[in-house]
């Protein structure tokens, strides 16, 4: 086969691909896939490696993605399938996957209706003052000093408590399997308010970790982390046990 026909064979195969995956999200701006092989190592099973990356993919925690990125390399597929673009694992691979989330798709996430009923209910913040209490709105900023600040306005009769604010620098769990936030800002919030914090900081860990990637056969080891003005990324050591294009 000459050189033109292998790389024509690659692009088609790579746009079969690509259209076989974005079959399956059903929100994202773009997918692109590109897989490095030639025909004979195909038929076989075989190929070098697969590259995914998509961007503004949708999680089911409300997280939109600024960019997903995963890289498998060496990968055993069943022959045939893969002659069409539908890439299904024969056995396990190893891959690294690389993760970008920008301020507005957390405050956005924040916002959400599947974040706020995980949060707890305010009952009467003072004693002297009663009447409703709940979340408004929450506000997220990455900093530059790779802190993390929020602002969450509160509906309350109190005017003293118009808002609470803090800031948490976000880190990798000793086991590398997900985010935490450390070193939080002022933490002498009174009552429901310290509760609540308590509360935001765990759905904020847990929609930075994407727990997701567990309940779909992938399991990852966080080695890298990084926040810069507007934008938070990491790089992880993803384990795949399971990965079907369609």
């Amino acid at each position: 086969m000459t050189s033109d026909s292998a790389k024509f064979g690659e692009q088609t195969l790579n746009k079969m691909a690509t259209m076989a995956i974005a079959s399956m999200i059903k929100d994202a701006e773009e997918v692109d896939v590109q897989i490095k092989t030639d025909v004979s190592k195909l038929a076989q099973g075989q190929v070098d490696s697969i590259a995914i990356k998509i961007q503004g993919l949708l999680m089911q925690s409300s997280l939109r993605l600024e960019e997903f990125y995963l890289q498998i390399n060496r990968v055993a597929v069943k022959p045939f399938s893969a002659m069409f673009g539908k890439i299904k694992l024969m056995h396990p691979a190893d891959g690294t996957i690389r993760v970008v989330v920008n301020e507005a798709s957390l405050t956005q996430a924040l916002n959400s209706a599947s974040v706020r009923k995980k949060l707890p209910s305010l009952p009467q913040l003072t004693k002297t003052q009663a009447g409703d209490h709940s979340i408004q709105q929450v506000k997220c900023y990455l900093l530059s000093d790779g802190h993390l600040a929020f602002n969450v306005g509160l509906n309350t009769p109190d005017p003293s408590l118009p808002s609470m604010s803090f800031t948490a620098t976000p880190e990798i769990g000793n086991d590398g399997q997900g985010i935490v936030l450390q070193n939080l800002s002022p933490v002498d919030h009174p009552g429901s308010l310290a509760e609540l914090t308590t509360a935001l900081v765990a759905q904020i860990s847990d929609l930075l970790s994407l727990p997701e990637f567990k309940h779909q056969g992938m399991s990852v080891q966080i080695q890298q982390l990084e926040v810069v003005t507007g934008k938070l990324s990491w790089e992880a050591i993803a384990s795949i046990n399971q990965f079907q294009s369609a």
